[in-house]
């Protein structure tokens, strides 16, 4: 076991403090489906910004990118940036439409402006990406930490307490989630989110000062090129260059921040305009925060373990936290890793019994009451996480955490992408465009994931340019045959008046969800804000500072 009894402890007590906090928010039982999986749509800002970063940054950041940090320096947090301008995004753009249309979930924005049939579509592709990229990733890593914590991963039965630790961590986040649904998620959350950020600052703090101070931390250069671990720019021929995260990166971050579920559930949660949109606000400034205290991290553990050849990447995290940490704050930082994997494991359930109930089962019994959307969605619950628990153990087939990730992302996303962007922002959007480039992208989605990802593919992967082995630099190429769909059959496609009628509906009525003169002052000031910080970080860690 490689944690004091002490620092044990303080988890155990943060363990069932939280489980207990979620009973207890859960003790008013929600009267239906609606109140179960929107919270009453009564949420304030704190509470849904919270949640909104507590799910975004989940156990796939603190394992995975922390452990891409190790890998290829602090431009692993580059995603952190790009989702803190697309949660920019969400505020400005996407959610005032959203709340006039009235969604329960957020596919349902492709039946109001489409059809049901790519309703359908885009829900499958959330459950996918949810299921794979969210819980199971989620479950993933959480037996990663607590089996090489506990000293398992070094013992001869270690498989089956992997499994063990699986199933723990799934039943202790699916207990409250399925008594308080999204309501008890969120209040979980926003302490989650808390206990997460004050570990990160903790080890980024003991961190420096066991590697001797910040201008000891900022000399370290990579081995192979002697460029900066702390600069932010790569050249655009690197894996996550400049040009990568432009396009392929940016693509993620729009799709995964203003139209995934597990995201917009958290808006629609909100009491009104000015709650949903200052959330997401506040979202933007953990996601910049959380380049320090999860990539940094990552970029210490580097260094601290450039010689030792003994760190598995996807450790990295937890390695330098058994290292650096005293005594105690080791159980506090610990613990906000595991919330950081609670947070996850609850989202992607709420997520994905919101959609299998309201986009499956309501619409195949479509007289169903708000106690039978209920007791549906729960019972989805429960077989959704037992398949993700089988699911989780073979991302070890991955190289890394991250890679799986993106693979999962990358190819999921454009079509959804480029069919929402066509929907709010191009009136001649037609119903048969929005089909058929949802259909293009999933099967060349599909087919390129297998290329560049699947062993028995690796001979069709060496014909393509060794800029396209990339999986943030494939995916833009699908981006751009989308758009071209989208454009080519929208205009010289067949049209009928339903396109015409539907094309008006994302037209909100200035007059309808609105946010009074103060509000609107807040609301600019918190975005001008926002922006500053942005700016600032990213001029921090260029090439004007790490060269």
């Amino acid at each position: 076991m490689k944690i004091s009894p002490i620092d044990s402890s303080v988890i155990l007590l943060y363990f069932i403090a939280i489980i207990g906090l979620g009973l207890w928010i859960s003790r008013r039982q929600a009267k239906g489906g609606r109140e179960f999986f929107l919270a009453g749509n009564n949420m304030r800002w704190p509470f849904i910004g919270a949640s909104l970063f507590a799910t975004n940054i989940s156990s796939q950041q603190f394992v995975g990118q922390a452990g891409l940090a190790f890998s290829v320096g602090i431009i692993a947090g580059g995603f952190q940036i790009v989702g803190a301008v697309c949660f920019i995004f969400l505020s400005a753009f996407f959610i005032r439409t959203y709340m006039g249309l009235k969604l329960s979930t957020s596919p349902e924005f492709f039946e109001k402006r489409y059809s049901g049939r790519c309703r359908t579509i885009v829900s499958f592709i959330n459950l996918m990406m949810i299921v794979l990229g969210n819980i199971a990733a989620a479950l993933y890593a959480g037996a990663l930490v607590l089996t090489h914590l506990l000293g398992w991963d070094q013992l001869e039965n270690s498989e089956m307490l992997y499994w063990v630790a699986i199933f723990l961590i799934g039943i202790a986040a699916g207990a409250y989630t399925l008594m308080g649904g999204l309501k008890a998620v969120i209040y979980c959350d926003f302490v989650q989110m808390i206990v997460l950020m004050l570990g990160g600052a903790l080890l980024l703090f003991f961190g420096i000062k066991e590697l001797g101070g910040l201008d000891a931390v900022f000399a370290h250069r990579e081995v192979s090129t002697g460029s900066s671990m702390w600069s932010l720019y790569r050249p655009w021929d690197h894996s996550f260059g400049w040009l990568p995260m432009l396009t392929g990166g940016f693509v993620l971050g729009v799709h995964g921040h203003c139209t995934d579920q597990d995201y917009v559930q958290r808006a629609l949660s909100a009491g009104n305009l000015y709650h949903a949109k200052m959330g997401a606000l506040f979202a933007g400034v953990l996601k910049v925060c959380a380049l320090f205290f999860i990539a940094a991290p990552g970029v210490l553990a580097a260094q601290l373990f450039a010689d030792q050849g003994l760190v598995a990447r996807d450790n990295a995290y937890v390695s330098l936290l058994t290292t650096v940490m005293p005594v105690g704050l080791l159980g506090v930082c610990l613990a906000g890793l595991l919330a950081a994997i609670m947070s996850s494991v609850d989202s992607g359930l709420c997520a994905c019994g919101s959609l299998l109930t309201f986009d499956f089962f309501a619409k195949i019994k479509k007289n169903a009451s708000e106690k039978e959307l209920l007791k549906s969605g729960r019972i989805i619950m429960i077989v959704l996480l037992v398949a993700c628990m089988i699911i989780a153990p073979f991302i070890r087939e991955f190289k890394g955490l991250f890679n799986y990730l993106l693979a999962v992302w990358a190819f999921l996303a454009p079509a959804v992408f480029i069919t929402v962007l066509f929907g709010l922002f191009y009136k001649r959007s037609t119903e048969k465009a929005a089909f058929w480039t949802l259909v293009i992208g999933c099967v060349l989605g599909f087919i390129s994931f297998c290329m560049l990802n699947v062993p028995f593919f690796a001979d069709l992967k060496t014909l393509l340019p060794t800029h396209f082995q990339n999986n943030l630099n494939l995916s833009p190429i699908i981006v751009l045959i989308c758009a071209a769909s989208m454009m080519l059959i929208s205009k010289y496609g067949p049209r009928d008046e339903t396109d015409d009628a539907r094309s008006h509906i994302v037209a909100i009525p200035a007059d309808e969800f609105t946010m009074t003169a103060e509000e609107t002052t807040k609301y600019k000031r918190f975005l001008f804000g926002l922006v500053a910080f942005l700016v600032a970080v990213i001029l921090f860690f260029s090439p004007i500072v790490f060269n």
